[in-house]
């Protein structure tokens, strides 16, 4: 399923335009240890071939259930992880045959918000050097310029530049993972990988703080590459999804058309698993007298 994008997406690229991110092809399979002596070791093939793109200013989400092969996807367009074939492109650069320095400068336009915003952040260290870490990677900008940055980087996700002093371990886990946000958008980056980004925090402050990634794209223009099992966060967010399952992307287009007029059979049993809310059906059923 192929639909266009809806009146979140922003305009559309012109014809043979350079795509943000294009992934061809990807695949990634990991060897497992020999389980006999003289046997051939197993495998695991966590993706077969997996191909997307993502225009500049727009978003893309990745669903599937668990080992559906989401997050080494989030490994590899990071280039944490080496495909066994397969493209991660960049801006038209590829990520996996380029250098090392290639790779540092390209992550000024490539950053990460992981799924545990307090596992992600090192408790023995400020807010302020957290923060200002992927400046300090760079190592193109002193120490008094990478505070002031990290400031206005606080205060782009509504914490104070008081709060640079503070150490993780005084925030709740929503203000953790504004930190966690703040740090992928001091270097303003043009893509963020999003791994279950609030998949740790409770349902309030999950709106929040999808309200909050929505406004930093609209304020600075950043594009998501977001990995979720919860399609509700990804229609919320995402102008397009594609459904992922053992490691092949099974259906794409834009969420809303897709999860209302699913098509393949793996999508559609994940959206009937989805839990709904049916008070009204309990207090009938209540109400009913017992049989006999």
């Amino acid at each position: 399923m192929s639909a266009a994008p809806d009146s979140r997406s922003a305009p559309a690229a012109a014809a043979g335009a350079t795509p943000l991110l294009e992934v061809s092809g990807l695949v990634r399979h990991y060897t497992l240890p020999r389980e006999r002596l003289f046997g051939p070791p197993a495998s695991v093939k966590a993706l077969n071939g997996v191909s997307f793109a993502i225009q500049p200013g727009q978003s893309l989400g990745i669903v599937g259930e668990s080992g559906s092969g989401k997050s080494t996807i989030a490994r590899l367009v990071m280039a944490l992880d080496k495909p066994t074939s397969g493209t991660v492109k960049l801006l038209g650069r590829d990520l996996h045959a380029a250098s090392k320095d290639e790779l540092r400068a390209a992550r000024r336009d490539l950053q990460m918000v992981f799924q545990d915003p307090y596992g992600s952040l090192d408790p023995r260290q400020t807010v302020a050097r957290i923060v200002a870490e992927p400046l300090e990677a760079l190592a193109e900008t002193s120490r008094k310029e990478q505070r002031e940055r990290a400031a206005e980087s606080l205060a782009a996700v509504g914490l104070r530049s008081s709060d640079l002093d503070k150490y993780p371990h005084e925030f709740s886990g929503g203000q953790r993972q504004r930190v966690a946000i703040a740090r992928a958008l001091i270097t303003r980056p043009k893509l963020i990988v999003a791994d279950e980004p609030v998949s740790a925090l409770d349902v309030s402050v999950q709106a929040q703080v999808l309200n909050l990634m929505q406004d930093l794209q609209q304020q600075f223009g950043v594009s998501y590459l977001l990995i979720s099992h919860d399609l509700a966060v990804v229609n919320h967010l995402c102008d397009h999804v594609c459904v992922l399952h053992r490691g092949l992307v099974v259906e794409q287009g834009d969420p809303q058309q897709l999860f209302a007029h699913a098509e393949h059979p793996y999508t559609q049993a994940l959206l009937a698993a989805v839990p709904r809310a049916e008070p009204a059906v309990r207090m009938v059923d209540a109400a009913r007298p017992a049989a006999g």
